[in-house]
């Protein structure tokens, strides 16, 4: 799998919490937001210099298991917390455009 670029991540990220505005009806926003972030995002390839014994690959695994599960539990907090920021700024502005918001930053990113 080809290496995702920072640009592109980031890209990927206001995809996320567009999703993540877009999909406040929903009760799994979060769950569709973190699904699209695994395609190559929170995807990984190791490669090592050498041998690796199966013990050692095993191992290797299930470190980078729990470092992607424990990152994306940390990024399902920012989503929420987002969701909520968002929520609390429409309420106050009756203006508010949060997806206008988000489709400038899109645009901004992609110059």
């Amino acid at each position: 799998m080809a290496a995702v670029d920072q640009r592109e991540i980031m890209q990927r990220a206001l995809g996320v919490l567009t999703l993540t505005y877009d999909g406040a009806g929903s009760n799994d926003y979060l769950r569709m937001a973190l699904k699209s972030l695994q395609e190559g995002v929170f995807s990984y390839e190791v490669k090592v210099d050498g041998e690796l014994n199966e013990a050692g690959a095993q191992a290797l695994k299930q470190a980078m298991d729990q470092v992607l599960s424990q990152f994306g539990w940390f990024t399902a907090g920012l989503l929420y917390a987002f969701h909520g920021v968002a929520q609390a700024y429409e309420n106050d502005y009756e203006d508010a455009d949060v997806q206008e918001i988000l489709r400038q930053l899109a645009l901004r990113l992609a110059d």
